[in-house]
């Protein structure tokens, strides 16, 4: 499920949510290489240079009473394109929590 929203700090742009049903993750780190996959992909899309903030969590879990999730809150400024290594890329990745 994908989610936008307006970035009330910056307006124009958005913020936009990822819920992935995952399973077999059971940490937000081991959804690193899918949250790039999906960062790189999105870059591709006209809307991309919009995108102030991606964020990416499962749902796919047992439901903790905290959900962790991954965001990019600099996405517009990273190219998200495999430089300068998949490692670094990887490293972008914030662990931020919600109720």
């Amino acid at each position: 499920m994908v989610f936008t929203l307006d970035d009330t700090d910056e307006p124009g742009n958005l913020f936009v949510s990822v819920d992935l049903d995952v399973p077999p993750s059971m940490s937000a780190d081991n959804l690193r290489p899918i949250a790039t996959d999906i960062a790189r992909l999105v870059k591709k899309t006209e809307i991309a240079q919009r995108i102030s903030t991606l964020s990416i969590t499962n749902s796919g879990t047992a439901s903790p009473k905290i959900r962790t999730r991954l965001s990019d809150k600099s996405y517009r400024e990273h190219p998200w394109n495999g430089t300068p290594s998949e490692e670094a890329e990887q490293s972008i990745w914030k662990i931020t929590e919600t109720g």
